[in-house]
């Protein structure tokens, strides 16, 4: 019989994730959760937190349904920061950057009210997401780039285009 694979270390003791990502510029910053009488309270969002190098300038909430998957979609300039606030959320990147040292690769990254995280995406990788909850999952966006209805600093691929770099 196949002795099958070791898996290799994925998060440390602390539950931190083990191995540095592939992409240049992609992190994550954990947030915490605080049990109060009547449940518990997670800051979002601090312009004073030192890991956060934007101004926020735009704020969306977004809702996938069950099973959803986004289109592939990078932009320009703006750089976002997503929080999921229910649901369990599949975020996948992948790097097209011309320039960059880390061209072509990808990462994954899950996104959950239960370890809250900020992960940040910065222009010009690709990204898409997909709720793998049974149930509606939300998540906000925050940028530095306010939404310019004229001219969206938007770019898509779609999801059944068949050419997605990496499986979402």
């Amino acid at each position: 019989m196949e002795q099958g694979k070791k898996d290799p270390q994925t998060v440390t003791p602390t539950g931190a994730r083990a191995q540095p990502f592939n992409i240049c510029g992609v992190r994550t910053i954990a947030l915490n959760n605080v049990l109060t009488r009547s449940g518990a309270v997670t800051e979002l969002f601090r312009t004073d937190c030192s890991e956060i190098s934007i101004e926020p300038r735009h704020v969306i909430l977004a809702t996938m349904n069950p099973g959803a998957i986004t289109d592939w979609h990078r932009h320009t300039r703006q750089t976002d920061h997503l929080i999921a606030i229910s649901g369990n959320i599949k975020l996948v990147l992948w790097d097209g950057r011309e320039n960059s040292e880390t061209k072509g690769q990808h990462d994954i990254i899950r996104l959950g009210v239960l370890r809250p995280v900020i992960a940040v995406v910065p222009p010009g990788v690709w990204h898409g997401l997909r709720n793998e909850s049974g149930a509606i999952a939300h998540y906000v966006n925050v940028n530095d780039v306010p939404y310019d209805h004229s001219d969206p600093d938007n770019f898509r691929l779609s999801s059944e285009h068949g050419k997605a770099p990496v499986d979402l």
